[in-house]
């Protein structure tokens, strides 16, 4: 792997001084509205952008992924040559924001390139640095995500803006149902505890009105990838041991200690699991990954 030192001398290496640039509005269009003279390049940094944009765009986009393994941790991720230059040469850039793919600011940062578009999905969606990041399981965002890159391709190549705005509204239809099946779920099971190893899926936990009782510190130490305290480790052994929570949210994508003990203890306890994860799956499309994930909360409820 790159040490920092190395990471800055690739991106000085590629595009010269100033490689570090200032947060990307969520939305900056510079494009002329011309009709595209071949496929519109795009970048998304995470697989469900990605899956998303190839949805709307279609054979009129190429879409480039940097997180393509299920398994990348974008906290620890450095990116390669072939990322930045992917970079360099988009339309359309696609991040999450928020802190999560800090790298990303970075490479765009580093390859100014006019009428580019970088679209920061958290801000887009109204959060702000310090907000849960995981805003692709938040219905909202990613009805805004989707209407703000279909306006962009529309002004790019308006002689698709048909076939993109129908394609926009089958994942807007997804979407409205999607958050649905949430509030469904909370219908049925209204104030019900459940505990995590992180706050991967909160978006649906919060959306459909349950309770998460593990201890924040608890979780927020999984997430930035620390030791849990060994009080907290106790707060949530009880909490499965006893079972005084309807389901143990584990995100199968973090293996460590802790939470492998703590899954150990869950089915020790007949507390039934319900894995997520923080990437699309591979062989999976959004809707058959989010959807498979709020059917298996719901039978474990």
């Amino acid at each position: 792997m790159k040490s920092r030192s190395q990471y800055a001398l690739l991106l000085a290496a590629l595009f010269g001084p100033g490689g570090c640039g200032t947060q990307p509005a969520p939305v900056a269009t510079g494009s002329s509205g011309a009709a595209a003279a071949g496929p519109l390049r795009l970048v998304a940094v995470e697989r469900v952008y990605g899956d998303l944009a190839s949805q709307i765009g279609g054979t009129a986009v190429t879409v480039t992924t940097i997180l393509n393994s299920p398994s990348a941790d974008p906290h620890a991720y450095e990116p390669s040559t072939g990322d930045a230059n992917a970079v360099a040469a988009a339309d359309i850039v696609i991040e999450n924001g928020l802190g999560y793919d800090a790298f990303a600011d970075k490479l765009t940062a580093a390859s100014p390139k006019s009428g580019r578009t970088v679209i920061n999905v958290g801000a887009l969606g109204g959060h702000s640095v310090g907000d849960n990041p995981h805003v692709w399981y938040e219905a909202s965002t990613l009805q805004r995500f989707l209407r703000g890159l279909t306006a962009d391709l529309a002004m790019r190549d308006p002689k698709r803006r048909a076939t993109f705005e129908r394609q926009r509204d089958a994942l807007l239809a997804w979407t409205a149902q999607f958050a649905a099946r949430v509030r469904s779920v909370g219908a049925k099971h209204p104030g019900v505890r459940v505990a995590i190893t992180e706050p991967v899926f909160d978006y649906v936990l919060h959306a459909a009105g349950l309770v998460i009782a593990t201890p924040v510190s608890f979780s927020h130490a999984i997430e930035e990838g620390n030791d849990p305290a060994p009080q907290d480790v106790d707060a949530m052994r009880s909490l499965l041991a006893s079972r005084s929570v309807a389901a143990f949210v584990y995100n199968r994508q973090t293996v460590e200690p802790s939470t492998e003990r703590l899954l150990a203890v869950a089915q020790t306890a007949h507390v039934p699991v319900v894995p997520v994860t923080e990437t699309l799956p591979a062989g999976e499309t959004t809707q058959s990954w989010i959807d498979g994930e709020v059917a298996a909360l719901d039978r474990a409820l």
